[in-house]
């Protein structure tokens, strides 16, 4: 490459005429007259800028840059140079490819066969197939005859793109104002391929109440753990999502021993169940000479056996205001040797079962009971006085 200038070396009296490349409004007789111009757009006079880094110019030479006569038979190129001087050693902006200059108007009008090693590059799958509208997602193209500056195309959008292999292609992808599906094209040099088989990539909108929206958002809360890749797969999303939930509520489904014990231990911070005589009010001016218990019961009748030790005639006890009771009645004089509220079959007592919140009422009895004669509760009676009121 020797970088010498072409000068121009024509007699023209038009100063806009003595250059060695001329635009096409320049030439036109009709652009120089302001007149309509079918060729202005087709050739226009400011460059064309392609894939953000090609400047594309449509320029016509204006005199004979060969020494011969004829087809030249040497291999002398030409460069067109972009610079901030008229010299070409000064600041180059750009500089083009070799050019073949002819003086021959046939030449490169054949249509050039294609060769069979250069196949057009195809897109089979889009890995993901969906992202937001807000764009920014990593995106892979997968396909076939990919190569280096090959360009993506979401709709009308070009894309950043870097090339993996010649079967993958990664991408941002781009912001789109509305959800919807988008066809996804390859272009290269103003040429675009895929036209008749493009990929297909859906924008979804973040308020739609989606499963992938579900997963976006399990995607910021889920704890990470060292070595986990930038995005987990929903599998792993569902599982530290099941284990995160399990153990801030729920409970182990093998152990039923613990969850008796907790169960236990809420229903008696809930309901307050009496432990011994101590906690049990006492009613004063009451005719009624028994002693009167509310026992929590629930839908499976427990065998309850109840021990009064205190000599007082009058206690009572109201039953829960949340729960269906049983109330059973007790001579002052019966023992028992198994303690309060131990439960055993044997020891079954005959209740009603109370349908209302309030304390039961308490009716005196014609004769008193009979006293308890055996230490294993068979001795208790049910109270004939009980009055339930109605809901």
């Amino acid at each position: 490459m020797t970088k010498q200038a072409i000068v121009y070396e024509g007699q023209d009296k038009n100063p806009e005429m003595c250059r060695v490349l001329l635009t096409h409004e320049i030439m036109c007789s009709r652009c120089c007259d302001k007149k309509s111009c079918g060729n202005r757009n087709e050739t226009p006079s400011d460059p064309v800028i392609i894939d953000r880094f090609f400047l594309k110019f449509f320029l016509k030479c204006n005199q004979n840059c060969l020494k011969n006569a004829g087809n030249p038979r040497d291999m002398r190129r030409f460069q067109v140079v972009v610079s901030t001087t008229v010299n070409v050693d000064g600041h180059v902006l750009a500089v083009s490819d070799n050019m073949f200059v002819h003086n021959n108007s046939k030449h490169g009008r054949r249509a050039r066969r294609l060769d069979p090693s250069e196949a057009t590059p195809c897109i089979k799958a889009i890995s993901p197939s969906e992202g937001w509208t807000t764009g920014g997602a990593t995106v892979i193209i997968i396909g076939d005859n990919f190569f280096d500056g090959l360009q993506v195309v979401f709709g009308t959008m070009l894309v950043w793109s870097e090339l993996i292999t010649p079967h993958a292609i990664r991408v941002q992808t781009p912001p789109r104002h509305i959800p919807g599906v988008v066809e996804v094209t390859l272009s290269y040099k103003s040429k675009q391929f895929c036209k008749g088989a493009p990929g297909r990539f859906v924008y979804t909108a973040l308020n739609e109440p989606t499963i992938d929206y579900g997963f976006q958002r399990l995607q910021k809360v889920i704890p990470r753990h060292p070595g986990d890749p930038e995005r987990l797969p929903k599998e792993v999303l569902l599982k530290r999502a099941a284990d995160l939930v399990e153990a801030l509520y729920g409970m182990p489904h093998n152990n039923q021993e613990i969850i008796l014990k907790r169960a236990a231990d809420i229903a008696e911070a809930l309901y307050s169940v009496p432990r011994n005589h101590n906690q049990i009010p006492t009613l004063g001016n009451t005719p009624a000479h028994t002693g009167m218990m509310g026992v929590n019961s629930f839908s499976s009748q427990l065998a309850v056996n109840v021990s009064e030790t205190s000599q007082a005639n009058d206690q009572v006890v109201p039953s829960s205001p949340t729960m269906a009771a049983s109330s059973v009645t007790l001579p002052s004089n019966c023992s028992s040797t198994h303690g309060i509220f131990s439960f055993s079959p044997a020891n079954v007592i005959s209740a009603v079962k109370q349908k209302s919140a309030f304390a039961p009422v308490v009716r005196p009895q014609a004769s008193p009971p009979p006293s308890c004669t055996s230490a294993n509760g068979n001795g208790l009676q049910a109270m004939s006085g009980l009055v339930v009121p109605p809901m």
